[in-house]
């Protein structure tokens, strides 16, 4: 884990918090030219809603967004120590209700919540303020892999925003979570697709080709 839980040793921090303010990084690149990816920055956004709020964080969550959107079961965080809980990754929720929190930045919001939670001002944010060059020279650096064509930018919890406006989430073991607002769609998976060949194609990638071709008839 990058928060210090993947293991411990005697001498290990005590808590994450501890773990991330006594960690010293030496700066490989500089601020705002490639993306790299860390747990820690979200465990630093989620500790900076805690001391906002003045509670723990999953509170906060429940108290902002999961008990104001009929949500048909709790979700839960994986709480290793202290009950911290591992706000980069250990999120657990059924896919119904992953699709009532993704609605929250369609339209069609009100399905869900009498309130407003995700601003349009937030989703413009999403959808226009992200640096594509923190994706150029990241992909420029992978000798296997090609940037898609059509994706613009990645921005703060977003891992890809694409040309015709859909977002995405991705999880630990082929979850999926893609938003349009602009088109009112949500659509969420758990798992993967394998060929005869045992080849993995994901799962977002066949859900992108669908809608497209869905909203292409209409």
């Amino acid at each position: 884990m990058s928060i210090g839980d993947g293991f411990r040793t005697e001498d290990a921090e005590d808590t994450p918090y501890d773990f991330v303010m006594n960690t010293k990084i030496e700066r490989n690149a500089p601020q705002g030219e490639i993306f790299s990816y860390s747990g820690v920055d979200t465990f630093v956004l989620a500790w900076l809603v805690e001391e906002l709020s003045g509670i723990p964080y999953q509170d906060a969550l429940s108290k902002e967004i999961w008990t104001k959107i009929g949500a048909e079961s709790d979700a839960s965080f994986i709480a290793p120590r202290y009950g911290i809980p591992i706000s980069h990754g250990g999120f657990l929720a059924n896919m119904r209700d992953m699709i009532r929190f993704g609605l929250l930045f369609t339209p069609s919001y009100k399905t869900v919540s009498e309130e407003k939670i995700i601003s349009d001002e937030h989703i413009d944010l999403i959808l226009t303020k992200g640096n594509p060059k923190l994706m150029q020279n990241l992909y420029q650096n992978i000798p296997t892999a090609n940037m898609p064509d059509d994706l613009r930018h990645n921005i703060y919890q977003w891992d890809a925003v694409y040309e015709n406006g859909d977002f995405f989430k991705g999880g630990w073991a082929g979850q999926g979570l893609l938003i349009n607002a602009e088109r009112d769609t949500v659509a969420v998976w758990t798992g993967y697709k394998k060929d005869e060949q045992h080849q993995a194609r994901e799962m977002r990638e066949i859900m992108r080709e669908l809608l497209d071709k869905t909203f292409e008839k209409e």
